[in-house]
């Protein structure tokens, strides 16, 4: 195996720390130490590397389960929805011709309600959201 050769320039204190690494650990030179503390730096950084990796996978790995999830409860609360709104328009007969304007006006306030009920159960960004559907609502 062919070897280069490097130069380094040391503290004192550098220096002086080597030297008694060597002796206290058996090496058989400062050039063995120092080549050994390269080795071990060099496949930590490879393992560094590959923890943050797994890391990573594992954080997309939950990440994607948590979105299947609200996917999933997404699609049944559409379910839900559109079973309940057949059921309604099934079983609520409509009003009479003559009392047409004064239901529309009843249930235009009815609504109004439901949605305030809505946004006081809803985050801030929710309830502002639910304004802007109700004001398009409205128009």
């Amino acid at each position: 195996m062919a070897t280069k050769q490097h130069n380094v320039r040391l503290s004192d204190d550098l220096a002086a720390a080597i030297k008694r690494a060597v002796a206290e650990r058996g090496y058989e030179s400062a050039s063995a130490f120092m080549r050994h503390a390269i080795l071990k730096e060099l496949r930590h950084d490879d393992n560094a590397v590959a923890q943050v990796e797994e890391r990573i996978a594992a954080t997309l790995n939950r990440q994607a389960k948590e979105l299947r999830s609200v996917h999933t409860a997404q699609l049944a609360t559409f379910a839900y929805v559109d079973a309940l709104t057949k059921v309604l328009l099934t079983c609520i007969a409509e009003p009479p011709n003559e009392m047409l304007d004064q239901a529309k006006a009843r249930a235009k306030r009815r609504y109004e309600k439901f949605l305030i009920s809505v946004a006081q159960n809803m985050a801030t960004d929710a309830k502002a959201t639910l304004r802007e559907f109700n004001r398009l609502d409205s128009e």
